[in-house]
Parts: C-alpha cells; sequence; structure tokens
C-alpha cells in the first residue's frame, strides 16, 4: 500500500467518514500504552533529553521519526520514559506510548494498542475524532490511518508517538501500515521508534529527506563519571582506578553498569570484585544469551559463538572461522544491531563484541563444543600469522592449548617482536603460558629479553637461572651470553660479560635477530667501558641494518646511543632526530625515550635554556606505558632539576642534601656514563657552593668507581684540590685532559677543565696562562653556544674576560657574548682555603676571640691572626663580620 503523494485535507476528512465507528474501549492492557515507571534511582542523563528533544523535532533542527537502535540492556526505554515523562509533566507536548511484543505482528491488534495509545495522551477531550476510529478486520488500513492524519492534524500541540521494541513488527501487513504512518505523518506527529535490531521499516526514504535521526548504542552509553554518580546513588564509592577498570569492563553499558554493581554492594575491595566481573558471570551470562544471543536465528548464533573466540576480526577471519558464504549479510545485520563495532582501519574493517558479550560467547561455546573452541583458536592462530601479526598468532595459540605450535612462534618471531618495539605486548602474552613451555630454552631466552628491555630485572633473572643449565649449541651459547651482557649494561661486570660474548658466534649465527641483537648490546657495552670507535662502529651498522629491516626499537636505542657519544651540537641533532623518530611510532612518552629526554635536558642546560631543561626533566622522570622504571632516570631527572634550581633556590643547602640522599639511594644499577660526565662535575660544584665537602669527595670516588679512565675523573679531583687550595697539584691533573692525553667523554667537561686551569693560573698571578686557558675554554664552547662552564667558574672568569677584551680574535663575539651574560657577582669554588683556614673559617660564626680560638685549635694567637689575614684577603672584605657574611653567600658556611 503506496500513496504517491500526501493526501489531502479533503480526502482524509472522507476516508474518515468511511471508517467504522465501534465501541472505543479496546482490548489492549492499560500496561501496554502507559510510560513505564522508572525507579527513583535512575540517573538524571540531561545531554540525553536534549539530545531527544533535538531528534524528535520538539527544536526547530529535528524530524518527524527518531529511531533509537542499541541492544538489550542498553537503557533505550528508561532513558525514553523519564525523556517522556517530563516532556507531559512539562506541557511541551503530548506522549502515546506503545509497548510492542510478538503479538502485535497482527495489525489489528497493533493499531488497537496505538489508537488507544493516542486517546490517553490528552491530546483530544473525550468524545474526540480518534473515537470514531477502529481496525478493520483486514486489508486496506488506508482508511484507519487516513483518520489518525486528519486527527493529529488538527491538534495545537505536537503529540509524540513512541513504539518500543518496534523490531517485534515483522508481519507484511504489520510493516505496511506503519510505513505508510511513517511515510505521510503531519507536521504536529514525532514518532519515536526504540527497537533492539535495526528495524523492517522504510526508513532509507526518510534518511534522505532529512526526516531520519537515529541514535544509537555509543550515545546511550554511560561516560566514566556518570557511572562515578550512579554508583554513589547506591552509595558505592569507586577510587579512579577501580572506575577506569570498571569502564574498561563495561564500557559503559548500562545494565552491565547495574550488574556489576549488584556484585559490588557491600564490598570493600571493590577492586577485586570489578576485576572478576566478566561475561561468564552466571547473572550476566543468563541476560545476554537470553536477551542477545538466542534472540538470533541459529545461523547468526553459530556465527557469533564461532568468531568470539577472537578479540576483534575482518570479514575474512570471520568466513574461516564460521565457515559460512554469507557473513557480510552476517555482520551487516549484526552492527545494525548495535552488537558488534567497526573499525576501520586503512582498507580494513575490524569488528568486536562488546567485552561481556564476548567474554560470555567464548564461555558458551566453551560449554557447547569445548574442543571446537580451542580448534578454532589453532584456525586463528593460523589466520594471524599468515596475515602477519604473530603476536595475536601466539594468543590464539596459547588458547587453542597447542604447546608445540607456541613454542616455535615464540622462537620465530619473538625476538623480531622486541627488536621491533612490542616487548610490552609479548611479555603481557607469555605471562599467560604455561610453566612447561616457558622453561623451554628459546621461550625462556625471548622472555628474559623482553623482561630486560622492560628494566625488568628481578623477572629477567627468573629466566636466566634456567637458561644457563640449557645453552649446548653454538647458538644458544650465543643467546645466553647476549642476554647476560644485555643484563650486566643494567647491572653488572660490563667488561666481563662483553669478553664472554667475543668467545661464541653471536653476530655470527645467521640470525638475523640474534646478530642485530648482539651488535647493538656489543655496541652500548664498548660505549660505555671507553671503547669508543668499536661503539661507534657496531652502533652504526646496527642502525643500518635496523632501519633496513625495520626493527624500529633498534634503530631508536642505537640513535640515543650515537648521539650519546657527540659533542653537544651532534647530540642535540642526533637526539632531535632520535626523538623525531620516536614520536612517528608512538613511543614519545614512554620509558623508551626517558634516555634521550635527559641528554637533551642536559643539552639545554648547557645552553642556559633553563625552561627547556626544566620541560625536558619532567618528561623524562614520567613513566607513561608502566615499564619497570629504572632507577637511575629518575635520579638522573631529580639531578637537572637540582641542577637548574640551585642559584635560585631559597635554600640550597636543601637542595644538596636532599639530592645527596638520592644518590645514595640508587644502588649497583649501572648508570649512563655520558650523563654521570654531564653531571657529576655540576653535583660537585654545588656540593663545594655548600660547605658540604664530604659529599664533594663522595662523588670524586664514585666516578672513579663507575667510569672507566677519563678526564671527567681528573677534573674532579682537580676540583677538590683546587677548592683545599693546593693549586699546584690541580694544575697537574689537569695537565693529562687539556693535552688530550686523558680524553673527556663529553665537551664541557674539557671546558671545565680550561676554566679552571684559567682560574688557577689567575689566582698566581700568571696572566698569559690564564689568558691563553680562557681563549681555549672559548674556542671548546663556542660551536656549540655552551655558557653554562663560564656561569659556574667564578668572579675570576669575569676579570679575565674584561681584562682579556680585544685580544680574543675571532671568539671575540662569543667572548662579549659570555662577558654580557655572566651574572654580576659569582661564588668562586676555588678560593683558595687552606685546611687551616678552612677550619678557622667555621669558628668565625661562634664570635669567640681570637686567643679562644687558638686554644681550641692548639695554635697561638699569631698563628689565627695570619690566617685571618689570609682568609680576609681571599674573601675580598677586611672585616670578621664581613667574611661570615661572604662565606655565607658563597655557601662555604
Amino acid at each position: 500500500m503506496q500513496l504517491s503523494e500526501p493526501l489531502s485535507h479533503s480526502v482524509v476528512r472522507h476516508v474518515a467518514h468511511l471508517a467504522k465507528v465501534v465501541d472505543p474501549s479496546m482490548p489492549v492492557a492499560a500496561m501496554k500504552v502507559r510510560i513505564p515507571a522508572t525507579t527513583s534511582t535512575v540517573l538524571p542523563r540531561e545531554h540525553l533529553h536534549a539530545l531527544l528533544d533535538t531528534a524528535a523535532g520538539i527544536s526547530a533542527a529535528g524530524g518527524p521519526v527518531t529511531v533509537v537502535c542499541a541492544p538489550a540492556g542498553t537503557g533505550k526505554t528508561t532513558m525514553l520514559a523519564s525523556w517522556a515523562r517530563r516532556r507531559t509533566e512539562c506541557g511541551d507536548s503530548c506522549v502515546a506510548w506503545v509497548c510492542l511484543d510478538s503479538e502485535d505482528d497482527d495489525p489489528i491488534l497493533l493499531w488497537s494498542a496505538i489508537l488507544r495509545a493516542l486517546r490517553e495522551s490528552g491530546a483530544w477531550e473525550r468524545g474526540g475524532p480518534l473515537d470514531a476510529l477502529t481496525p478493520p478486520p483486514g486489508e486496506p488500513y488506508a482508511a484507519l490511518i487516513a483518520g489518525v492524519i486528519a486527527a493529529i492534524d488538527r491538534l495545537v500541540r505536537p503529540i509524540v508517538l513512541v513504539l518500543d521494541d518496534v523490531h517485534e513488527v515483522r508481519s507484511a501487513g504489520a510493516v505496511r501500515t506503519l510505513n505508510f504512518l511513517l511515510r505521510y505523518a503531519p507536521a504536529m506527529l514525532r514518532i519515536v521508534l526504540a527497537t533492539r535490531l535495526p528495524p523492517a521499516l522504510n526508513l532509507a526514504r526518510l534518511m534522505l529527506e532529512g526526516r531520519l535521526r537515529e541514535i544509537g548504542a555509543s550515545e546511550l552509553a554511560f561516560s566514566a563519571e556518570e557511572a562515578r554518580l550512579l554508583y554513589a546513588q547506591e552509595g558505592i564509592r569507586l577510587t579512579d582506578a577501580d572506575l577506569r577498570l570498571l569502564m574498561e569492563r563495561t564500557r559503559g553499558w548500562p545494565a552491565g553498569l547495574r550488574f556489576a554493581a549488584m556484585s559490588l554492594d557491600g564490598t570493600v575491595q571493590p577492586a577485586r570484585q570489578i576485576t572478576g566481573f566478566t561475561g561468564d558471570k552466571r547473572i550476566v551470562a543468563d541476560y545476554l544469551i537470553d536477551e542477545v544471543v538466542a534472540r538470533q536465528p541459529k545461523d547468526v548464533q553459530q556465527f557469533m559463538l564461532s568468531t568470539s573466540v577472537t578479540q576483534s576480526f575482518t570479514a575474512g577471519l570471520a568466513a574461516v572461522l564460521s565457515r559460512q558464504q554469507n557473513v557480510g549479510h552476517i555482520l551487516d545485520h549484526l552492527e545494525r544491531a548495535g552488537i558488534v563495532e567497526c573499525d576501520q582501519d586503512g582498507s580494513q574493517r575490524w569488528y568486536r563484541y562488546h567485552p561481556l558479550l564476548g567474554r560470555c560467547l567464548r564461555a558458551e561455546l566453551g560449554r557447547r563444543r569445548l574442543s571446537d573452541r580451542h580448534l578454532l583458536n589453532r584456525t586463528a592462530a593460523g589466520w594471524f600469522l599468515a596475515a602477519g601479526d604473530p603476536l595475536r598468532s601466539i594468543v590464539h595459540a596459547l588458547a587453542g592449548r597447542d604447546d608445540e605450535l607456541v613454542t616455535r612462534l615464540v622462537t620465530d618471531h619473538g625476538l623480531e617482536q622486541i627488536l621491533r618495539g612490542r616487548s610490552g605486548r609479548l611479555r603481557g602474552i607469555l605471562d599467560t603460558a604455561p610453566a612447561h613451555v616457558l622453561a623451554r630454552q628459546p621461550v625462556a631466552f625471548v622472555a628474559a629479553e623482553a623482561t630486560l628491555d622492560l628494566g625488568d630485572l628481578p623477572a629477567a633473572d627468573r629466566w636466566l637461572r634456567g637458561l644457563a643449565r640449557s645453552a649446548h649449541t653454538q647458538r644458544s651459547r650465543a643467546q645466553l651470553a647476549t642476554v647476560w651482557l644485555h643484563r650486566a649494561l643494567v647491572q653488572g661486570d660490563i667488561g666481563a660479560m662483553l669478553a664472554k660474548l667475543k668467545t661464541t658466534q653471536a653476530g655470527h649465527t645467521g640470525d638475523h635477530d640474534l646478530d642485530l641483537l648482539a651488535l647493538l648490546h656489543r655496541g652500548v657495552a664498548a660505549a660505555w667501558t671507553g671503547n669508543r670507535q668499536a661503539a661507534a662502529a657496531d652502533l652504526q651498522r646496527a642502525h643500518d641494518r635496523a632501519t633496513a629491516e625495520h626493527r624500529d626499537a633498534v634503530v631508536l636505542h642505537s640513535k640515543v646511543h650515537l648521539a650519546a657519544e657527540g659533542d653537544l651540537t651532534h647530540l642535540r641533532e642526533l637526539a632531535e632526530s632520535a626523538l623525531r623518530f620516536a614520536k612517528s611510532r608512538g613511543w614519545a612518552r614512554t620509558s623508551r625515550c626517558a634516555y634521550l629526554y635527559l641528554l637533551l635536558g642536559v643539552v639545554a642546560y648547557q645552553q642556559l635554556d633553563d625552561q627547556r631543561a626544566r620541560q625536558l626533566w619532567t618528561i623524562a622522570g614520567s613513566n607513561r606505558d608502566g615499564a619497570p622504571a629504572d632507577p637511575t632516570i629518575p635520579l638522573f631527572a631529580r639531578t637537572l632539576r637540582a641542577m637548574v634550581v640551585f642559584d635560585h633556590a631559597e635554600d640550597p643547602v636543601s637542595v644538596t642534601t636532599t639530592l645527596q640522599r638520592q644518590w645514595q639511594r640508587v644502588g649497583d644499577r649501572n648508570p649512563s656514563p655520558a650523563l654521570l660526565a654531564y653531571v657529576l662535575p655540576a653535583c660537585q660544584r654545588m656540593a663545594l657552593r655548600t660547605g658540604n665537602q664530604a659529599w664533594a669527595t663522595e662523588l670524586a670516588e664514585r666516578a672513579d668507581a663507575l667510569l672507566y679512565p677519563c678526564g671527567e675523573r681528573a677534573l674532579l679531583r682537580a676540583g677538590l684540590h683546587a677548592h683545599t687550595g693546593r693549586t699546584r697539584l690541580a694544575r697537574r691533573l689537569l695537565e693529562s685532559v687539556l693535552n688530550g692525553q686523558n680524553r673527556t667523554i663529553v665537551t664541557p667537561t674539557l671546558i671545565d677543565a680550561w676554566l679552571l686551569e684559567a682560574v688557577l693560573a689567575h689566582r698566581i698571578e700568571n696572566v698569559q696562562d690564564a689568558h691563553e686557558a680562557l681563549a681555549r675554554a672559548l674556542a671548546v664552547a663556542a660551536p656549540h653556544h655552551a655558557l653554562r662552564p663560564f656561569h659556574e667558574a667564578g668572579p675570576a672568569i669575569r676579570t679575565l674576560l674584561a681584562d682579556g677584551a680585544g685580544r680574543f680574535g675571532q671568539l671575540e663575539p662569543f667572548a662579549g657574548t659570555v662577558l654580557a651574560g655572566l651574572p654580576a657577582s659569582a661564588p668562586d669554588l676555588t678560593d683558595g682555603l687552606t685546611k687551616r683556614e678552612q677550619a678557622l673559617l667555621a669558628e668565625l660564626p661562634s664570635m669567640r676571640t681570637a686567643e679562644e680560638i687558638a686554644d681550641s685549635l692548639f695554635v697561638s694567637v699569631n698563628t689565627v691572626k695570619t690566617h685571618l689575614r689570609g682568609i680576609y684577603r681571599k674573601l675580598g672584605v677586611n672585616r670578621r663580620r664581613d667574611a661570615i657574611t661572604v662565606a655565607r653567600q658563597r655557601g662555604l658556611l
């Protein structure tokens, strides 16, 4: 029954006159045409009410037909009922409500219910035009519907007709009558269709005409804040972590939230209860099976069970698993019903069930056909491997209980996944593997390397203990040596493990991934033991091979360590290139980049870019990927922070003592030599400026223990001697650094060494040597714009720069920049106080007399007076009170 154009008012009146007049009291249950009651605990969802106001045409932007299509338990009826009740109470419109069921496939019963609902909506007075209408015993229904349209057309206020569960209407006759009403709906009628499945109605034309609005499951899902408020109404308080876990489990599914609340009521451990809330929980499973699964045709049920073994699937995988030919039709049906969600990944569409429904389906499949579930998982494993996703293949091999397949997949593809940067996912998968599979040597090797890549040393040690007993072949010995070297880079004797590696075929086994891993670790180990040439060669080879083979984690790792081996300019360029690479892979805010941020942070510090350094230490100290933290990373981040804030701190002593405690707690992890070289001299300067000579000495000892023979060790010892007035000994230590015999790890160390030489030469009034040393410092610093060393070197450098102006040749512009940026006054860490003078300086704040001090120090009064004159001269003062003030300003007291 179709009409080519809308009915005119005269035709409507004529057809209505022909309609039968019967008793208006139809045999329809009152509850069927009543707006359902809602409980007092229903959470008001104003944004949904506003969405309905717009969609149902209460506002000017609306259209005459709204379809609310979502699966069972999404709160369609509750939401519509609360909205409808509000519309009637505020008087904006009348609402006619019909609860449909399978019997309403009969047009007579369907229209009996619709007519009674319209009469009881309050839109007409008793005895109105609808009282004269009744459904005819057979076709046609045009006269009846025309009469309804005519009655509504004369209304002055809109009326909303809500048909709940319209998916129950399937018969051709009932569908035709509803299509007629939808097509010719009058201006004052708004129709809302609530349905679990796409209704068998002609909605496409309404969509094209702009007269159809749709609300789906995504709009009905609860937000995290709504879930928190819902639970608060039930007296359940959730922490942020509990709420995140709850939303992960339910994805805001209203029925799921209600079921979860029932299990949480009264519990004191909501996290444990939420973790155990899954789709195979009896009450949830019964609901989902009865309300979602059982209502589907048999072939769709079988499809759902078969495809539930995987978290997501394509149409191709679905066809393989279900062995059905019409998968496109089934998927379209399930998607339109909101039973599956779809994501577009390039040209591929991936489908997935709600987590609770998926778990329920898998449990049901296990109950019905456990052997089939294992077979389906093995089938999925083969499909994912062919599709180039070995990690998901391993997941399904484990679910299929195929130990040999798991072993083969981990052996063949596990190391590749680590080198591609997927250690976290791989480790999570292996944690679910049975112990007897994990005990196999190839699997244990991959597990150990994955945990080391994540920085989890205790877990790695558990795997390594088993590996040592099973290394009987050349390949297994190479694997063992490679993973032990990796462990030594975290903690242990790097030199010994590097020597051990060289006794095996590591790097030449013919296994591309194993050889690449050995090359990478060997390069890092060479760098950390001072063999720079070998380090650069190995790291560059690893970088080039990894780039060609798309082993992105190795590419990033080699980029970072190649950057650390260069000067400041080289470091910044390579580090920024590495950071761009990391961002392109989504790793910018993960633990993989923490070391990189610290390297960039020390560059910013050396160039006096404190704001940039602050940003970088903050990022480096955070850990957003959940990987176990290397304790040296947050230590270096805190150290960089202390270096930046020290000069402006209200209590520099507190900054230093706090940092000292943090260094003493770090344990025996192997820190980066490059980072040590950057921060130890700065830490020593802070210690000396706050009078903490014990820690300054401890830092020099730490450098001796942690660093290979290098210029940094000599500089730290020279700094201690210079501070205690042993100028000659300090210059002797510096000589090997300045002549190149004792190479520095990083550029700023060489700048610091030349500046210290300039200060020491100035102290003994060797003007020429002081000027030449300063010029050498400027020459090293200028290409890298390294300004920080000059700021930290003391007031003598300001004097030398000012006195030498005009004599620096091509370095004159940079020298002028340095001088202009120096603070008006700076602490001199090489005041040259002797031990006796330092002891006497410590006594000055007591305000005891010279005689009393002499007695306590067991020296003569004349000796005390001689030392006082030396202190006054070196501090540039003339009085005891001024000496105390200046000493405190410089951190000497």
